[in-house]
Parts: structure tokens; sequence; C-alpha cells
């Protein structure tokens, strides 16, 4: 590494050279109050906020910084230059170097905004949001781009409504995509695609609905009706089983139900497998059996395969090996992998961190829309272990808080939680 940065700071002299003081037109975020120890870096971060870029390049030559975190600072000098491009490298240098670089989130989500890139600009800013949901500039820079584009695609799907059905549902599709919280919109959407009989395309916005409004019965009733068609009945016993909550004893329900599950029997699935959808607890070669089905496609077994010794004769083998092989669930030192414990909501936010972490590792874009106001569980004090991991499910909307904002982390997971996250994750892959 030393080695190659010599190279590189050449080169920054070169791009920066000649520069003169210049008040700043961008947000430089304020270093955390004793992260920076490092005395040239502070004196840069303070040139940098009084305009003089040139003072600040040489100051962070002379740091001794984290490297990750003075490819990020040269980022922000080239930002004062207006020199985007060169910025834009910068940023994805330090980036790649250490991904939760928040300044260097920060610095790449203002370029799209100045090259008026709004939807990457707004997607980055929402990204940056679930790792620091408490950042008052990053959700003013959210809530502005949101409310602004908002409002423009729903008055241009308004005037396209009676005169053009696919600039109309494109508009409200934009509108959506901004804001996604906003029910009406995304019931519009839902209701447009399924009586044009694009029942597939209505699904995710049913699904979205429902999160948002989880007593809605009509659009339960919906989604089942489009998880069968799709084939998926799994899904569908899952929600008529919701269904069944609100309405106990209803023949009619109950004999869909018993229709679907006739069908889910003849799946060629393992038995145990079909037999989670029925229960109210959920044990650890379950969950590794639910995101073998739901992932299969993006975990890979691209290493040694993990050895695993008190799987023989489990319906779940390949699954937990892939799993544990993966890194997203774990064995005990022992090589034991304990697969009748019933994992708690926790462990449960643990295994989907992990998770996540392995779909980005493998090159997966994934894209969450982050609560419109951070929000923290009653039960969980930030000294638990599993805070920060807990808070990141909790306002990336994978992992809910229940009608009391108890996050309730001792409870045993259940099959819905389960399924519910997982499918949460797998809608946020953007394909």
């Amino acid at each position: 590494m030393k080695a190659i940065l010599p190279a590189t700071l050449i080169l920054l002299t070169i791009a920066c050279g000649g520069v003169k003081p210049a008040k700043i037109d961008f947000h430089l975020p304020a270093l955390p109050s004793g992260e920076f120890s490092d005395a040239n870096f502070r004196q840069g971060w303070e040139q940098l906020q009084k305009g003089d870029s040139d003072a600040a390049y040489r100051s962070f030559q002379l740091s001794e910084a984290r490297l990750d975190r003075k490819q990020a600072a040269f980022g922000y000098v080239f930002l004062a230059r207006q020199k985007y491009s060169a910025a834009s490298d910068q940023f994805a240098q330090a980036l790649a170097t250490n991904p939760e670089n928040l300044e260097a989130g920060m610095g790449l989500a203002m370029i799209h905004e100045f090259e008026g890139k709004t939807t990457d600009a707004f997607q980055a800013y929402a990204d940056l949001l679930t790792k620091a949901p408490d950042d008052a500039w990053l959700k003013l820079k959210y809530e502005s781009i949101k409310t602004r584009s908002t409002q423009e695609y729903l008055q241009q799907a308004e005037s396209y409504q009676n005169t053009d059905k696919g600039k109309y549902i494109d508009c409200l599709q934009q509108a959506h995509f901004f804001s996604p919280e906003m029910t009406a919109i995304t019931l519009k959407i839902a209701t447009f695609f399924y009586e044009e009989n694009q029942w597939q395309r209505s699904r995710p916005f049913y699904e979205a609905a429902l999160e948002k409004e989880p007593y809605n019965q009509d659009v339960l009733l919906r989604l089942a009706a489009i998880y069968e068609k799709d084939g998926k009945f799994d899904l569908a016993l899952v929600t008529l089983d919701r269904l069944l909550a609100f309405n106990p004893g209803d023949a009619v329900l109950e004999a869909e139900k018993k229709r679907i599950r006739d069908q889910f029997q003849e799946m060629n699935l393992p038995e145990k497998f079909k037999k989670i959808f029925f229960k109210t607890e959920i044990n650890r070669e379950e969950m590794a059996a639910l995101i073998g089905y739901y992932f299969d496609r993006y975990i890979e077994m691209d290493r040694t395969p993990e050895i695993i010794t008190d799987i023989d004769g489990s319906f779940a083998k390949e699954q937990i090996i892939k799993s544990c092989t993966a890194g997203i669930m774990g064995a005990r030192p022992d090589h034991s992998f304990d697969r009748f414990s019933i994992p708690d909501r926790a462990t449960f936010a643990v295994t989907l961190r992990a998770l996540v972490d392995y779909l980005v590792k493998k090159g997966q874009r994934l894209h969450f829309t982050p609560l419109p106001a951070a929000v923290e569980s009653l039960d969980l004090s930030p000294l638990h272990m599993n805070y920060e991991t807990i808070k990141f499910m909790v306002n990336a909307q994978i992992l809910p808080l229940d009608s009391d904002q108890l996050f309730n982390p001792t409870r045993p997971v259940s099959p819905n939680d389960v399924i519910f996250s997982l499918k949460k994750i797998l809608n946020s892959i953007s394909e």
C-alpha cells in the first residue's frame, strides 16, 4: 500500500495544483468528536471548511489517517474544485477500501445530485440513512428530494390518467419509488396491474401495501389468489392463515386453505419442509431450509464446504452446509450445528445481517427504504451486544417492532417472521 500511495499523491498534486481559496457550496460532514487524533487531518478538514482546498490538500498529504479516510478527504478536495469525476473516483476508492465510510458515501450522493441524477442521489441518501438514521443533514436531503419528486410525478400521473395508460402507470411507479410509504400510491399501482391481468406485476405492490396495512383483508385475499396463480402455495397458505386469524372458523376460507394445502402437498419438497409453514416456532434446521429455499440462486459453494458433525439425516443438510460455508449461519466450535434449538429474534437479526452482508459481498445491490423517522426499541438497551445490528434491521424495515414499539429480542422467531424478513431482503435486490 505504501508503494502505491506516493504515485497517487503525485496525480492528486497535478489535479489540484494552482487552486485558490473559494467558498464551498457543498455539505462537508462534521468529524465525529475524538475520532481523529491526527492533527494534520483535522487541520485539512478545517481548511476545507474555509474553502482553501489547496492548503487542505497539503495537510491531508501529511496526515497518517486511515487510507479510506484520506481517499474520502481527497474526494472532498476535488469536490471543492467542482472536479466531479476525480472526486467520484476518490470516493469510490474509499468505499472499496471501507464500504462503511460514511463521508465517502455522502460525497458520492452529493455528486449524483449536482449532476442532476436525482434517482441515484435519492437512493444513495436512503441507503446512508439506514446506516446513520440520526443524521439530520441526510434526513433533510432525503425528505427534500422525496417530497419534490413525489409531487411532480403525481401531478404528471393525474394529467395522463385518462389519456395515456402507459405514461400514467410509469409516473405512478416513479412517485412510489420516492414515497413507498404512501399506501394510496402503492394500492393504485397494484390495482392497475391486477385489473390489467398483470397479476405478477401487481404482487410486489400488494405485498408492500400489506406491510403498511397488515389488517387489510382485501389485499390479503388478492395476494392469496396471486400466490396460487404463481404456484407459490407456501405463501398462499401463510396469507390464508393471516386471513383466518381475522375470521376464525370461516368456512369459505377453511375450504380454500384445504384446497391450496392439497396443492402444496403435491409439490416435490421434503415433508418436513412443508410442515414449517404450519408451525408457530422454527428451529435452526428449518431456518436454514427457508434461507436455502428462497436464496438458492444467490448462495454459492465457492470454497471448501464447512464440516458439520450433527446433520446426518437432516432434510436440510445441503442448506445447512451452504449457509454455514457462506457465513450466513454458524456452527459451534465443536463443528455441531445444534439444529433443533429455537433461535430468538435477536439471533435471527444477526443471521439476517450476515445474509445481507453476504449478498452485498457477492455483488448484489440491495436497496431498503428507511423508516420515515428513526425508531428505538423500548425493550433494547444500547449496551445489548447486537444493538447496532437490530437497529439496522428495524430502521431498514426488515425486522419490525411490534405495536408497542418492542423488539422482543428473546422471543422465539416464528415461520411468518422468517418468511416476511427473507422476502423483504429478496425484494430489495436490484436485478
